[in-house]
């Protein structure tokens, strides 16, 4: 079960490494469709600081569902997806990566006075069968940002541009 620590020191990289990714690119690179949802670069990082926003609700439907269901079970991820990420159109990157910090700036306060009891509480969500809510925050915020950052470099390596 990752502990408090883990998911915090995670959404730190987080922060960091989006505030990074919105120093690093041109503005033809942020036009450069990178993600398989066809998202271009800018996009990747609106539908990051989107995620941060969620947090909160997300572990408090995990925490409240009953045994073996699956919490994610009726959610529209897609629709949600591009709710997320048509709110934050013509956002600036810099603006993004400042929402990025504010809204794990508010997941870390969370996620700190959050009881141990509801981070162990096991869960399911679409692949993720009957595991700590402290193991969904690692695999669906953290290492779920992680890959969306990674891939817009990745996009810009590969990239004859």
């Amino acid at each position: 079960m990752a502990s408090k620590d883990d998911i915090i020191q995670g959404l730190e990289v987080l922060i960091t490494e989006s505030r990074r990714l919105s120093t690093s690119l041109s503005e033809k690179q942020w036009d450069h469709v990178v993600d398989l949802d066809g998202w271009k670069n800018k996009e990747v990082l609106a539908h990051i600081a989107g995620v941060g926003a969620i947090v909160v609700p997300m572990v408090s439907g995990f925490s409240t569902a009953p045994a073996g269901v699956d919490v994610m079970g009726a959610v529209d991820i897609d629709g949600m997806n591009a709710g997320i990420v048509a709110a934050r159109a013509g956002a600036s990157a810099s603006d993004l990566a400042d929402e990025v910090e504010k809204n794990y700036r508010g997941a870390i306060d969370f996620v700190r006075g959050v009881p141990e009891e509801t981070l162990a509480k096991r869960t399911t969500a679409m692949g993720h069968k009957d595991i700590p809510i402290s193991d969904l925050l690692i695999r669906m915020v953290v290492m779920h940002g992680f890959g969306h950052i990674y891939s817009v470099y990745s996009g810009i390596f590969y990239s004859k541009d």
